[in-house]
């Protein structure tokens, strides 16, 4: 084969692997807008190839995190002429950016349509968003608390990264057990105060407390009460350490899911 020629084969099947991976992307971007899983699809990591002998990092998972882009109506089905279920503004009562956790995705047509966890009552609440709304970033951890144990873990592309003692709802105000999400990081006014240096608001709330400011929601918060973490004290809300509720800050974004569990 002489060297002209073998450029040209070597042009072509270059021009037909970028092409098979483009036409492949695409599907898989259409395979995606159509799915209609009762929980959001976990999508793995797509890792590059390695040289032969080389370990491949294991893979893990992701959620994506819608964020307000300004007043978003939120339907009870994906369709225009649908029951508005809520109207969220570009911020939340607190000057937070209002977010949402992405359930799954329908193309209808002319419309891409976004099933979202809300933080909203009553818990698990779930509704429709019509595409051009939302902003959207991916997380990829994840904090899961035992009440049973009094512990929360953190886990982070695919890892345990830290587990953590914390105290839990009373008896008679247990802290709700399900799937949410951190839906706003707050800095407490003191510091020394009740709810420590910082507060990860989720989008739980208690059942009980309908009558509390905002509707009694649950966060992940420190504490000025050190010597109750372990225990069940609260009203819902999940106490830690003033340095391990900023050492979970910091593995975990704003958007990421808490399993409550028992």
């Amino acid at each position: 084969m002489n060297l002209r020629l073998r450029d040209i084969v070597i042009l072509v099947v270059g021009l037909a692997i970028v092409l098979g991976a483009a036409f492949g992307g695409y599907a898989a971007v259409r395979t995606r807008a159509h799915g209609y899983r009762a929980r959001q699809v976990l999508a793995p990591v797509k890792l590059p190839g390695v040289a032969p002998g080389v370990k491949r990092e294991a893979q893990y998972e992701r959620w994506t995190v819608g964020k307000a882009l300004g007043p978003v109506t939120v339907f009870r089905r994906p369709e225009a002429g649908a029951a508005v279920m809520t109207r969220l503004g570009k911020l939340n009562q607190n000057g937070y950016p209002n977010l949402v956790l992405v359930q799954s995705i329908r193309d209808k047509g002319a419309t891409v349509w976004y099933r979202v966890w809300l933080a909203q009552r009553p818990n698990g609440s779930r509704g429709w968003v019509r595409e051009g709304e939302l902003a959207f970033y991916t997380v990829s951890s994840k904090i899961v608390i035992d009440l049973s144990e009094r512990k929360l873990t953190v886990f982070r592309r695919g890892e345990q990264k830290g587990t953590f003692p914390v105290a839990v709802g009373q008896p008679a105000l247990a802290t709700p057990t399900g799937f949410f999400f951190v839906n706003q990081k707050l800095k407490p006014p003191s510091p020394g105060g009740a709810f420590g240096v910082l507060a990860l608001g989720t989008s739980a709330f208690q059942p009980k407390l309908t009558y509390w400011p905002q509707g009694g929601p649950v966060a992940i918060h420190g504490t000025n009460e050190d010597y109750l973490i372990g225990k069940a004290v609260s009203h819902g809300c999940v106490r830690m350490h003033n340095k391990d509720v900023l050492e979970v800050s910091r593995l975990v974004p704003a958007g990421s899911p808490v399993v409550i569990q028992k």
